[in-house]
């Protein structure tokens, strides 16, 4: 086979890359198969070119035998045309010799007129018995038409030759006065209503063509066709009478005629009255137009129920088709190309009734509906009838497939919000109240339930997106869904703020349980990212590439939203916990400190809230709350030291090494010992900061910032500062050694190295502007 038969020019280079690929497809190819290939292309070029020459060669034989085919046609042509002159001068000399040829002429045009004439008169005494011959044939079809037991052909046969002869008769040339006319018009008054009987039986047979065909009874059907072709012949024959006759008359104007032999002409034709046109394929197309229209509309109407069902109806028009290729198709000449007049009319049918129904107001379900059948009807009809997409025009919602997946977004989208302020309006109602302990789960954890309902309508709307097989549209779903989210989210965060706010400036105004119900939502919040991840993992496989990606994405965001409050509710925990510690951990560093034993009521209320947090709160959470927690310990020894404070030598560091000990074995019953110890540490730099001699102060700064670059400056002047050991002018030297080491350091350059003490409140990060007041964490 020739190259140019696989690949079109343009597409050469591609596919000669495509061979190679196959010929050659691991690296050692090229040393073990290229002498083989290169041998094997050589071959299959000789054989092209040797083709190509032979079929060049052919085209020039075919080229020569034509030239001389047109060469012989033209002396053929002239030896004609010398015959035809001759023949012209022979007729032309015979008539000399024949001295009455007139006579001969007009008694021979006479004798054929006569017995025309004869033979019409025959005809015009058996009219009326053929007219009520063919009445009875007419009467005993429609009797008969249940059974199929009539005969189409023969019935038109005989109606066909009473309407041609009535329209001979009626354009006799003999007939000229009016009365004749009368009488003969109502003589033939009768044919008219007998044609127009039969048309309306022809008609209501062609309507019942798809029961003629499921009885078997094709040949009827045929002889239907039969009918129709004859009548178009006639039509056609009645075209160009017409022309015949205008182009006699203007040869009778310009070139003059004999009367004789003109009525003889015309007696010859059979002269008649002009035929009415009839168009029979014309009406059968409209016909079948109309049948298959209100088989269509009927089964919109009564089987597919609207858009109950409408996905019936891709069925309903593969049967219909399939049943009139097999057995109705056949009956119809080919010319008709009547199986892709079935397709187009019954999809224009389906067209129009599907925009009656887009035409309504419909609502989401509907919508996903239409646009799921949409898309599975053009691949059905591909699939069983093989029918391309291309020949079902127009398109089914004629491209407004987008828009409407728009309308669905919008209609979506505003009942999700609309159902979901709802749900929060409840939940925040709840929240604020606090009239009943919240619900607990099976697990033990405090719940809300919002998650469930709130992810009801979104399956729901999710799984109908999924079903109608539209991946962008789930993709803009979910996107619509995160808006509201992050709506859902900023008020959750705000509520907490405030109830927070109350909790911890008028207690005695609010109801009890905060911390309780802070704890069901946080637990809500991550029984919605479950369920999110769930859909994200399950649904997101199902898409195609070119959607799951950004699916997945959307789905994380979800997650990260919801993850979010829950994050905000495990800090309105610990700033409740800590709220309480505050007269406490202001008190750091104070006298007080150093009478009593601060500590243990510290740990003791400690103790009783993350009983609780374990018991009822998300493990997840509950690890990220009391590593939160333990962090918030550690800093609030850090901050207090901007109170007003006094650190003696060996006391304070004595007493902050115990204190440590005491609360590195309580958070290690919650946290792991590894993350306690690096987050008291923050706590022990101030034991060495306070504990190091004036002479290793600088050393011990510069060690700890190594491991903290972070460390503000000014964390360690005011420790410094507040050493009762340390004289003014020492403490001058020590500080101003430090401010000049430390000059270069920029927040920029410890952006990337942010520690413990860059959560300072007191002792913000580098380049952040520094309270001027201090005292404990709060």
């Amino acid at each position: 086979m020739a190259l140019q038969e696989l690949v079109s020019d343009g597409n050469a280079r591609q596919y000669a890359i495509q061979r190679l690929a196959k010929l050659l497809r691991h690296p050692d190819d090229l040393a073990y198969k290229a002498d083989d290939v290169r041998r094997k292309l050589a071959q299959e070029k000789l054989l092209i070119d040797a083709q190509l020459n032979t079929d060049v060669r052919r085209q020039f034989d075919d080229v020569q035998e034509g030239l001389e085919l047109m060469y012989a046609t033209g002396g053929q042509i002239g030896n004609v045309k010398t015959d035809m002159q001759q023949v012209d001068r022979l007729c032309t000399s015979a008539q000399s010799y024949l001295t009455n040829f007139d006579r001969i002429q007009k008694i021979s045009i006479a004798n054929r007129n006569f017995v025309r004439a004869n033979e019409f008169y025959k005809q015009f005494n058996e009219f009326h018995q053929q007219y009520t011959h063919v009445r009875a044939m007419m009467a005993d079809a429609k009797a008969n038409f249940g059974q199929g037991n009539f005969n189409l052909l023969r019935l038109h046969y005989f109606l066909y030759k009473l309407e041609d002869f009535r329209n001979r008769a009626l354009g006799f040339a003999g007939v000229n006065d009016a009365d004749a006319e009368q009488t003969l018009s109502q003589m033939f008054g009768g044919i008219d209503e007998l044609v127009q009987e039969f048309e309306a039986f022809l008609w209501h047979v062609a309507e019942g063509m798809y029961d003629l065909a499921l009885r078997n009874r094709t040949n009827i059907i045929v002889q239907l066709l039969k009918v129709v072709e004859v009548e178009e012949a006639a039509d056609r024959a009645q075209e160009r009478e017409k022309e015949g006759a205008g182009l006699a008359h203007r040869q009778s104007v310009f070139g003059g005629s004999d009367k004789l032999s003109l009525a003889s002409s015309a007696l010859s034709r059979g002269p008649r009255k002009e035929r009415r046109v009839k168009s029979y394929k014309q009406k059968l197309l409209a016909l079948i137009h109309d049948f298959i229209d209100r088989r269509v509309s009927d089964f919109f109407k009564n089987d597919a129920k609207g858009l109950g069902e409408v996905t019936e109806v891709t069925g309903f028009v593969i049967d219909e088709l399939a049943f009139a290729l097999d057995a109705v198709a056949s009956a119809f000449p080919s010319d008709y190309y009547i199986f892709d007049l079935f397709i187009d009319e019954y999809h224009q049918s389906v067209v129009k009734n599907t925009d009656a129904l887009v035409a309504r107001d419909l609502d989401g379900g509907e919508i996903l509906m239409l646009l799921r059948w949409v898309r599975e009807y053009g691949a059905a009809m591909r699939k069983e009838l093989g029918i391309p997409k291309e020949q079902l025009k127009p398109a089914l919602l004629e491209g407004r497939e987008d828009s409407m997946a728009q309308e669905y977004l919008d209609i979506a989208a505003s009942k999700i919000r609309e159902w979901i302020k709802n749900l929060m309006k409840t939940e925040c109602e709840t929240f604020v109240r606090r009239e009943d302990a919240p619900s607990m789960g099976e697990d033990g954890l405090y719940v809300t339930g919002g998650s469930i309902y709130l992810f009801e309508i979104i399956n729901q709307n999710i799984e109908l997106v999924t079903e109608a097989q539209r991946a962008k549209l789930l993709c803009d779903l979910v996107a619509e869904c995160n808006k509201v989210f992050q709506d859902v989210s900023k008020q959750w965060r705000d509520l907490l703020a405030s109830e927070k706010a109350k909790q911890i400036e008028t207690p005695e105004t609010v109801a009890e349980g905060l911390v309780d119900y802070t704890m069901a939502l946080a637990n809500e919040q991550i029984r919605s990212v479950v369920q999110a991840e769930t859909i994200r993992d399950e649904t997101g496989d199902r898409l195609t590439r070119s959607h799951q990606e950004r699916f997945k994405n959307e789905l994380s965001l979800t997650m990260d939203i919801f993850m979010n409050v829950a994050e905000a509710a495990t800090q309105t925990l610990a700033d409740i916990v800590f709220s309480d510690l505050r007269p406490i951990t202001s008190a750091l560093y104070t006298p007080e400190w150093y009478q009593d034993d601060l500590l243990q009521p510290v740990i003791e209320t400690l103790k009783d809230y993350c009983q609780d947090f374990q018991d009822h709160l998300d493990k997840y959470l509950y690890k990220r709350l009391m590593q939160d927690l333990l962090s918030r310990f550690a800093l609030s020894y850090v901050d207090a030291v901007a109170g007003k404070v006094k650190f003696h030598k060996g006391k304070t560091t004595e007493k902050l090494n115990l204190e440590i000990h005491r609360a590195s074995k309580f958070f290690k019953e919650h946290v792991d010992a590894g993350a306690v110890a690096d987050t008291l540490n923050v706590v022990r730099i101030l034991v060495s900061v306070i504990d190091s001699t004036p002479t290793m102060i600088f050393l011990e700064f510069f060690s700890v910032k190594k491991q903290y670059p972070d460390l503000p400056l000014a964390l360690v002047e005011d420790i410094l500062t507040k050493r009762d050991d340390l004289e003014k002018q020492q403490l001058k030297t020590i500080l101003e050694s430090l401010r000049q080491k430390t000059k270069g350091d920029t927040g920029s350059s410890l952006a990337k190295q942010r520690t413990l003490f860059s959560k300072l409140k007191n002792y913000p990060p580098l380049g952040a502007a520094t309270p001027k007041t201090g005292g404990g964490f709060f």
